[in-house]
């Protein structure tokens, strides 16, 4: 299994690089953009494209510092096997596969799914500290954890 938890990791880093890369490149195309922008006789039109350019670069910049702050929380995460649910675990529960460490939802992978939670959300919260047998009701429904690693 720890095999597949380190699939699961290195996916979720690829995730963060990918948003890391477009926040990046949407950034720079908003910079160009208020640049570009030409003074003519209808300076209203000038000054609302350069502003509507600098909210949407100022967008782009925060989800940029939120994806590189998830990344360094990812870089420092302690995975090693765990037998209680911690930041760092994978849950095999009977409908499906979690990873507890941040935020990202559902990612697909070779085939199966996995829903990457933040320790600090609801359902993260509502799991720490079970081990496999446990159960946990979340949504009107009950997960029974059936493996922690």
């Amino acid at each position: 299994m720890n095999q597949v938890k380190e699939q699961w990791f290195n996916a979720a880093k690829q995730v963060l690089s990918d948003r890391i890369k477009t926040a990046e490149k949407a950034m720079k195309r908003a910079q160009e953009a208020a640049q570009g922008e030409e003074k003519s006789s209808a300076g209203d039109k000038y000054e609302t494209a350069r502003a509507m350019s600098q909210l949407e670069r100022d967008m782009n910049a925060k989800q940029l510092d939120q994806a590189l702050k998830e990344m360094t929380l990812l870089e420092k995460l302690d995975i090693q096997n765990k037998t209680v649910i911690a930041n760092g675990a994978a849950i095999r529960s009977d409908k499906q596969l979690y990873f507890i460490c941040i935020g990202l939802g559902k990612i697909e992978f070779e085939g199966e799914s996995c829903i990457f939670l933040s320790p600090s959300s609801p359902l993260g919260k509502e799991m720490m500290g079970k081990k496999a047998g446990d159960s946990v009701s979340w949504n009107g429904q009950t997960l029974t954890i059936s493996e922690v690693y």
